[in-house]
Order: C-alpha cells, then sequence, then structure tokens
C-alpha cells in the first residue's frame, strides 16, 4: 500500500510559537519585522534574502539551501524551515534558535 501524497507541494509548519508579548498577528509582524533585518541577518554570514508579505503577515528569508518562513496568526507564529541535503543536520539547533529569538521578542 503506498501513501498518498498531498495534492499540492504545501510545506508543513516545524514549530508553533505562542505570542509572549504582542496581542494579536499585527503587532507581533511588526515587532519581529523590525528585529528581523538585513543588518541582523548578516551577524550570521550567510547570504540571505528577506522578504516581508505585509497582507499575508509572512516573513520569508531564503538563502543557499534554505528557506525559513515565519507566518503570524492570531496568537502564534508558525515556523517552516526548509533545508537542502547538507544542512539538514543542523534543521534542530536552527529552529530552537529561531524560537528562542520568538519567544524573547514576540
Amino acid at each position: 500500500m503506498a501513501l498518498a501524497q498531498p495534492e499540492n507541494s504545501e510545506t508543513f509548519m516545524d514549530v508553533k510559537v505562542n505570542y509572549q508579548k504582542a496581542k494579536d498577528a499585527s503587532e507581533a509582524f511588526a515587532i519581529a519585522k523590525n528585529q528581523i533585518t538585513g543588518d541582523y541577518v548578516d551577524k550570521f554570514k550567510v547570504k540571505t534574502e528577506l522578504s516581508y508579505d505585509e497582507a499575508g503577515r509572512k516573513i520569508i528569508a531564503t538563502g543557499k539551501g534554505f528557506t525559513l518562513t515565519l507566518a503570524f496568526g492570531a496568537s502564534a507564529c508558525d515556523v517552516t524551515l526548509e533545508l537542502g541535503f547538507l544542512y539538514k543536520p543542523l534543521k534542530g539547533k536552527i529552529l530552537e534558535t529561531v524560537e528562542h529569538k520568538i519567544k524573547k521578542h514576540v
């Protein structure tokens, strides 16, 4: 028996982080947008392109071998991390770091 694959290439959330300070998605998105800037990402010495989806309340960071998506919902941020084969062993540590940053500021 074969397992059914989703009809679309939708990815699934890796971590859900409840807001500690923000009251709603708009406030959480605004806080995160102010924290996650090009200068902040440059500290990691990884070439990254950031995009901000105001309407969808998402922040997407893309680089060679990864895509990180932060989707801000009513009371929590859904974090999705897609990694290339070479980076997969680091997924747990990366998600832990992202989760800590969100909890600290949002």
